[in-house]
């Protein structure tokens, strides 16, 4: 911060507040001195930091704009210190804030840390050492374990145990918690998907409904709206789509005391008293079970495809009513399944970089919603090493997984207010290529049998699902091989199965691993293929070309894109990044497509097709083979015209990216984007510690941040003990949320009108008085002074400032909050509700509020081009055409749905030219000459771009 901006800042009201607001808490301490007996002396050791590179200044985020959000937290905390003087466990509210200060995801070196304890202490404060905030010891903190790889090196894990009790602990986990699969057609989340669905090592083995506790594969009463009383056979408990009420599905056991049967020697058979007839499957809603009946004796299978019926035998009959195994361990405790998502990656670097290269584990609960498992503060650390990769530290991890599915463990869960018995099977791997080929012992992209997922050969069968690989096959393969007498042989064999014998300890957890490591798109499009095209493209384009690339970059309209490309792609793109490919791709076919070849213009709309598949925010299950379909027309295409990219693995893995959408939903469910963005924190830990053992020092940290947010959030802890208010407060006020979990500044302040939908933002300054062909907003009112107007078909020019001419009355903005609270410019083509306007897509031209606080936009309407048939017409590239008609119009403002991407259809009078552009350099405006497209807008033709994800 300036030497200006911190005496600006000293004469705020903020900073009065916050000086009232520590003298106060100044006080309080006086009161309650740290006791020595909160204090250990061997925990949190490993919290050292030099003071190499800790250069931090004054961030954005909390600079004087920002007074009134901080003078609110301010008050907020007054307010419960006024109601609780104590921060229960810690001594008082400021030795919470150092604490979280010292222990938050973005560590602080020694030289920062001593600085801030040194103006605390000048400015007459008691505060605490430093010492002493690092090693305090929160109750119920579960320390990190030392475990030693096979090669005999040191690493330190956190307990997936301890981190499960931690998050059913927290109610807005525990609440937000999917239990059970969901039912749907439409897949937006992994419980969704076919795998969660159908292994029933997934399924809850227990519900509670009427007070009456049922397990699976037990034997209920209901009533059936055709055979009336009647019992079922319980095998799944489930939800259908977004219907809170659950379903089971069973067995229907019909009642047989009154039917005789004919068995296969025409003879009669009379049947017992206790005797069921198995007749098919039957959904109903749980809520119709009245009790848990007695098991049957005998069963009788009615086969409806050959109109008889089939006895069980003795063996078959117990076999098929056998208990459920978690009945007897629940206890008498209710029963939950949480399902785990396991990431393994590495943190970048290099022989040239000062950091080592850290290979890593974490996880996440499967059944939290996407949006949530993105956050950083649900991405839970297991363990990281930089002297041993991802292989050699899963004994623990596996032992942890097959204890977690087998045995299960209890914890208290803040939904139910209980202690419950918590199953947690491991749903899949996220991680890239080499890392997924290394855990189930694959050879990898550079082997003759090159996928993971079948025995396909890179030679005859790349573009050909083959024979699907399963953890039982590989076992018996590495049996074989290591049988083998000879290196030769056992090398021999390694080529033709395509794995390696080597000790592996995932491969004995209970889930088949073959099938827990789906396509992973980050690596395989953006980074994978769509690298391996620029690069086989770029190189063979002139430098004229290349400067017409980029014009066309430059002309085209961004609207619906989250992000823009940044540098040079023609000569940078082997430097971008995952974000700046998915960009490119939403846009590559109409920038290229003027310099590519018909067989290389066929290769990337065939791309462009699986790009939209793999970036798809739900999957539906009736257009699965129509999307298979699409992948196998792009890597025929490969083959036929540019069949050296077929060599690569990442091609071939295309044709198995749709099953994995059917097994886990959309890919963004299982992408590694979010993710890896986590390995930022474990770098700043490494970069802040003191280097000596930085597996502990990481682990540790990771340890008490997790347990900190689960004190602070009100877990339980020493016997359903928990914090106090003013400590619950203070984890929940803005800049805690923002320090510690990284909240975003629209999540913090969504209560704010700013940030709510419809919400009129950045006015365009102030009206002046103008009066427009005699029509004034006191003869009428807005909307029927804005529809005189546009009656008149005024120029453009006249209704970007329309809100300078309506008389004062109005004011003008430049842009609107969308439905899905994301700004939407002025010139951004935009989608509308249908119920309000007979348009679907428009372009919005102003938004205008009243006196009287309504708010409209102007909008300049999209009409469909249709055939003769009424079918919409398509470009070359399977978009839809639209044009851009003269009809404008007035909306509510709520009416906007989303910004989104439409791309004009040049003509011959749309041409590329050389003209003198003004560029920034070195913060000197300097005037250069560029390429640039001059887009003729009297040709108002566009297409609706698919490629886009919105």
């Amino acid at each position: 911060m300036s030497e200006s901006n911190l005496e600006r800042h000293f004469g705020t009201e903020r900073h009065r507040i916050l000086v009232e607001s520590l003298s106060h808490v100044s006080k309080e301490q006086n009161q309650h001195r740290c006791s020595e007996e909160g204090f250990i002396e061997d925990v949190g050791a490993g919290f050292d930091r030099n003071d190499e590179d800790c250069q931090y200044t004054y961030e954005d985020g909390c600079s004087d704009e920002d007074e009134s959000v901080i003078e609110s937290d301010v008050v907020q905390l007054a307010r419960s210190l006024e109601r609780s003087s104590t921060c229960k466990p810690f001594p008082n509210l400021l030795f919470a804030l150092l604490y979280i200060l010292i222990h938050g995801p973005h560590p602080m070196g020694e030289s920062n840390l001593s600085f801030i304890w040194f103006m605390l202490q000048s400015a007459g404060h008691s505060v605490p050492s430093l010492s002493k905030v690092r090693k305090f010891l929160l109750p119920g903190f579960v320390p990190s374990l030392k475990f030693l790889s096979p090669d005999r090196y040191p690493f330190y894990y956190n307990s997936m145990r301890s981190t499960l009790s931690s998050c059913l602990g927290k109610r807005k986990i525990a609440c937000d918690l999917t239990r059970y699969p969901v039912v749907t057609s439409i897949y937006k989340e992994v419980f969704h998907g076919k795998r969660w669905n159908t292994d029933p090592r997934f399924f809850t083995p227990m519900i509670t409904t009427n007070d009456i506790p049922v397990f699976l594969r037990e034997c209920v009463a209901f009533s059936h709206p055709q055979f009336g009383m009647t019992t079922a056979f319980i095998v799944k408990f489930f939800q259908k789509g977004d219907d809170v009420e659950l379903y089971f599905e069973g067995d229907l056991l019909l009642d047989a005391r009154q039917f005789k049967i004919a068995v296969p020697d025409s003879t009669i058979y009379f049947l017992p008293v206790n005797t069921r007839i198995l007749f098919g499957r039957t959904e109903q809603c749980i809520s119709l079970i009245t009790s848990v009946e007695q098991k049957p004796t005998d069963i009788v299978q009615w086969e409806a495809a050959t109109d008889s019926f089939k006895r069980f035998s003795s063996e078959e009959t117990a076999q098929y009513l056998s208990p459920h195994p978690f009945k007897a361990k629940a206890a008498g405790r209710r029963v939950v399944t949480v399902p785990l998502v396991l990431f393994s990656d590495d943190t970048s670097g290099n022989k040239s970089k000062k950091w080592h290269k850290f290979e890593s584990w974490s996880f996440m609960l499967a059944g939290l919603p996407r949006n949530l498992n993105a956050k950083h503060e649900n991405i839970h650390f297991i363990c990281c090493s930089d002297q041993m990769d991802a292989l050699g530290m899963s004994g623990p991890i596996a032992d942890e997984l097959t204890g977690l599915e087998m045995d299960g463990i209890e914890v208290y869960d803040a939904y139910l207010n209980e202690q419950v018995l918590v199953i947690a099977p491991l749903l899949c791997i996220i991680c890239d290529n080499p890392q997924a080929s290394k855990l189930v012992n694959h050879l990898g992209g550079s082997a003759n049998k090159y996928c993971r997922f079948c025995m396909a050969d890179r030679d005859t069968s790349p573009c050909l699902v083959c024979e699907e690989r399963s953890l039982q096959q590989s076992l018996q393969q590495m049996e074989i091989i290591r049988s083998q007498r000879t290196e030769a042989l056992r090398e021999q064999h390694r080529t033709l199965y395509g794995v390696r014998e080597v000790s592996n300890p995932l491969l004995h957890v209970p889930s088949d691993l073959y099938r827990c490591l789906p396509v992973e798109a980050l690596h395989i499009i953006p980074l994978g293929i769509c690298k391996a095209f620029l690069k086989d493209v770029m190189p063979k384009l002139s430098p004229t070309q290349k400067r017409e690339v980029l014009a066309r970059i430059r002309a085209f309209n961004h609207s619906g894109f989250k992000v823009k490309i940044h540098g040079n792609v023609c000569y940078h793109y082997q430097s971008f990044v995952g974000r700046d490919y998915k960009a490119w791709m939403q846009m590559a076919i109409f920038i290229l497509s003027p310099y590519l070849s018909n067989g290389q213009l066929i290769v990337l709309v065939n791309l462009s097709k699986v790009f939209q598949i793999a970036y798809c925010s739900f999957f539906e299950l009736s257009k699965a083979e129509a999307w298979h379909q699409i992948c196998v027309d792009f890597v025929h295409s490969v083959r036929d015209f540019m069949p050296k990219m077929l060599r690569k693995q990442k091609v071939h893995y295309i044709l198995h990216l749709v099953q994995c959408m059917q097994d886990y939903g959309p890919s963004s469910s299982f992408c590694a984007e979010r993710p890896e963005s986590f390995n930022s924190n474990i770098r700043m830990q490494n970069i802040f510690g003191n280097k000596q053992a930085p597996s502990r020092d990481i682990a540790v940290h990771f340890a008490v941040i997790e347990h900190l947010r689960f004190v602070c959030e009100g877990g339980y802890y020493n016997d359903k003990e928990s914090c106090d208010t003013g400590l619950h407060d203070l984890y929940y006020s803005n800049q805690v949320q923002r320090f510690l979990n990284s909240a975003p500044s629209k999540e913090l302040n969504a209560h704010k009108a700013i940030y709510t939908a419809a919400t009129a933002r950045m006015p365009s300054g102030a009206c002046d008085q103008f009066m427009f062909l005699k029509v004034t907003i006191t003869e009428l009112g807005v909307e029927s002074t804005l529809e005189q107007i546009l009656k008149m078909d005024p120029p453009y020019d006249v209704i970007v400032h329309l809100g300078s001419l309506m008389d004062g009355k109005l004011q003008q903005f430049k842009a609107v909050m969308s439905h899905t609270v994301e700004l939407v410019h002025a010139g951004n083509y935009i989608e509308l509700d249908p119920p309000f306007c007979e348009f679907k897509y428009g372009q919005l031209l102003t938004t205008i509020k009243s006196e009287a606080g309504h708010t409209y936009c102007l909008v300049q309407g999209f009409e469909a081009v249709e055939q003769p048939d009424g079918q919409p017409l398509v470009n070359s590239f399977d978009c839809p055409l639209y044009y851009l008609s003269r009809k404008l119009f007035t909306v509510d403002s709520s009416a906007i749905v989303r910004a989104v991407s439409m791309v004009h259809e040049c003509g011959s009078s749309c041409k590329l030219q050389d003209a003198e552009l003004f560029q920034n350099v070195e913060r000197e405006e300097m005037a250069t000459m560029q390429c640039v497209l001059k887009h003729d807008w009297t040709l108002p033709l566009f297409c609706y771009n698919v490629y886009c994800i919105l």
